[in-house]
């Protein structure tokens, strides 16, 4: 399995941009770098992606949808078909999003040229991605939006995405379903609310210790021994050796 990294910082990080990462050339996790400049700089064409999954609504998360929706209607007019998978509300969401991005005539011509499918999950749903099979688990996030972390079985390997979250029992089930988890360090230190901080990666990776962790959504540049430090760019290789 290959994975790139297209954007790795926190909200308002200085030093990366905000999360996107691709999955074998085919599988967007998030969406909130620039897409139509990320995707042909690491080598990959606005067309290849196949599905993106959307972890939650907020704007560093999924802002780069709008791009990458019109950018492939407008580019391409015989385009692949493309297929969202995402929280409860996913589907008004982007109506939403590509109607203040574009306006409605621009939404509904690339709704319909990208035959754009939408599937809402909930916790525990299993769902089919790209010929990989999905499972969906409910995060604790934000309260008012419902936030979903992932794991997707390709080529031997289980591999969690966390979105955003903070500690939970359901993010220790992702965790226990995966051989490796992209998962989010917001803090360096302490940490707060609504994120992951440094502490409790050190506690996951304690109660995990068979599970190779990979750490994006960063606030700051630190590292954590054992951890994969994920960066702009990056591409990997899974399994790791």
């Amino acid at each position: 399995m290959e994975v790139t990294f297209l954007g790795t910082g926190a909200a308002f990080a200085p030093h990366a941009y905000n999360s996107s990462i691709l999955v074998d050339r085919k599988i967007l996790m998030d969406a909130g770098a620039p897409l139509t400049v990320h995707l042909p700089r690491a080598g990959v064409a606005l067309d290849e992606p196949r599905a993106v999954m959307v972890s939650h609504f907020h704007a560093d998360h999924t802002f780069g949808l709008a791009w990458l929706i019109l950018g492939r209607a407008l580019l391409n007019d015989q385009t692949p078909s493309l297929s969202v998978y995402g929280p409860r509300g996913t589907t008004s969401y982007l109506e939403r999003l590509l109607d203040l991005a574009w306006g409605e005539e621009m939404r509904r011509m690339s709704w319909e040229r990208l035959q754009l499918k939408v599937q809402e999950l909930a916790d525990g749903d299993t769902f089919q991605v790209d010929g990989s099979r999905g499972r969906a688990f409910k995060m604790q996030h934000a309260s008012r939006l419902a936030c979903l972390g992932f794991t997707i079985e390709r080529d031997g390997v289980n591999l969690g995405y966390t979105g955003d979250a903070e500690m939970s029992p359901q993010l220790d089930a992702l965790v226990s379903a995966s051989d490796h988890v992209i998962i989010e360090m917001t803090y360096d230190d302490e940490g707060g609310e609504l994120h992951l901080a440094r502490k409790d990666i050190e506690a996951l990776m304690a109660r995990h210790p068979s599970v190779r962790f990979i750490l994006t959504h960063r606030g700051g540049e630190s590292t954590v021994n054992g951890a994969v430090m994920a960066r702009d760019f990056l591409t990997l290789q899974l399994p790791l050796r």
